[in-house]
C-alpha cells in the first residue's frame, strides 16, 4: 500500500508535458513506495535520519550482512543504475546514481533520474545531490532560465523528505539512494525468515523473504516500508542479492507486495570506488557528480 498522504501524480500529465516533467525528472520516486520516503527520520548524512540505530535484535545477533557492508566500505565509492516499479506502474521510474559511503547507515548521493523512456521525447533531468536531508538541485543546461520556472534554476532544499512531498524528481532521487545503499541489504538478510544462499562461477546469491512488517520496525529503513506494511502486514519482500568473490554487490531484486500485485525494484552494482567525494558544488553551470569521474 502507498502512503495515502502523498497523492501519486497521473503519468498522463507527465507524457503531455516531457520538458516540465524531465526537469522536475531527476529529483526521485513516486508517490508510491515514496510515501515511505517522505516518512524517511532526517539524519545528518544518511538517507533520511535515524539511519545510524541498529534494531535491539540486530545488535544481539551476528549480523549476515557483515562481509558485505564491509566490503562496501572499503570501497567507499560505487556508481549504480536503478530500475523503480518495473512492468508499466505509473510510478515507474529509471536512473543512474552515484554514492559516497559515509558509514553502515549513512550514502551522500548523487542521482540523475528518468520517469520513463521510448516516447520519442529529449528529457534532461537535472541532478540532484542527496547530503543527509538536505538536497542540491542542479538543472540541466537545456532546461535552464525563467521560461522553466524555478525547476529550472540552481536551488536548494533543507529538508529534502518535506520538498518531495510535491516533487516527483526529488521523491525518486530519495528512491534511488534508499534502494542501494548498505543500510538497506543490511535490513534484507538481517531479517530475513527464509534464506539461502548458492555459489556459482566466482558468484554468491543469496535468495530470500523478509517480512513487511520487521522491515516497517527497522530504524533504518523502516519509514521506507510503512506505507507497504500498512496494507500487508503479514506479507514479506523477496529478494535476490548477487555478490563477487569479494563480497561487493553486483545486483539486487526487490519484489515487495503492494495491492494485488507486488513493486518490483532492480539495482545494478558498477564503477566500485570510481569518482570523487560527492560535495555540495555552486550552482548555476551544471557539474555532473553522478558520473563517475576518474
Amino acid at each position: 500500500m502507498r502512503d495515502q498522504e502523498i497523492s501519486p501524480k497521473s503519468a498522463a500529465p507527465r507524457r503531455r508535458a516531457p520538458a516540465v516533467a524531465v526537469a522536475v525528472g531527476l529529483l526521485v520516486g513516486t508517490a508510491g513506495g515514496l510515501g515511505a520516503h517522505l516518512l524517511w527520520p532526517g539524519d545528518a548524512d544518511g538517507p533520511g535520519g535515524g539511519g545510524r540505530a541498529q534494531s535491539s535484535a540486530a545488535a544481539q545477533a551476528p549480523s549476515r550482512a557483515e562481509a558485505v557492508r564491509a566490503a562496501m566500505l572499503a570501497q567507499r565509492r560505487v556508481g549504480v543504475d536503478v530500475v523503480a516499479r518495473e512492468g508499466g506502474d505509473p510510478d515507474f521510474f529509471t536512473g543512474q546514481a552515484r554514492l559516497d559511503l559515509r558509514d553502515g547507515s549513512s550514502a551522500r548521493a548523487a542521482t540523475h533520474v528518468l520517469y520513463d523512456m521510448g516516447e520519442g521525447h529529449a528529457w534532461y533531468p537535472p541532478e540532484v545531490v542527496l547530503i543527509g536531508n538536505r538536497a542540491v538541485i542542479t538543472p540541466d543546461k537545456e532546461m535552464t532560465g525563467p521560461e522553466y520556472g524555478p525547476q529550472g534554476a540552481y536551488r536548494t532544499e533543507p529538508d529534502a523528505t518535506a520538498a518531495a512531498r510535491d516533487d516527483v524528481a526529488l521523491r525518486n532521487a530519495l528512491e534511488a539512494r534508499w534502494l542501494a545503499e548498505p543500510a538497506h541489504l543490511a535490513a534484507l538478510l538481517d531479517g530475513a525468515t527464509e534464506l539461502t544462499t548458492r555459489r556459482a562461477r566466482g558468484l554468491r546469491t543469496f535468495t530470500g523473504s523478509t517480512p513487511v512488517r520487521t522491515l516497517a520496525a527497522d530504524p533504518a529503513v523502516g519509514r521506507l516500508y510503512r506505507p507497504y506494511a500498512a496494507g500487508r502486514r503479514d506479507g514479506a519482500v523477496r529478494f535476490t542479492l548477487v555478490v563477487t568473490a569479494r563480497d561487493l554487490p553486483e545486483s539486487l531484486k526487490t519484489e515487495v507486495p503492494s495491492g494485488s500485485g507486488a513493486d518490483a525494484f532492480r539495482v545494478e552494482y558498477r564503477d566500485w570506488a570510481k569518482g570523487g567525494e560527492i560535495t555540495v558544488r555552486p550552482g548555476p553551470a551544471p557539474a555532473p557528480q553522478w558520473t563517475a569521474l576518474p
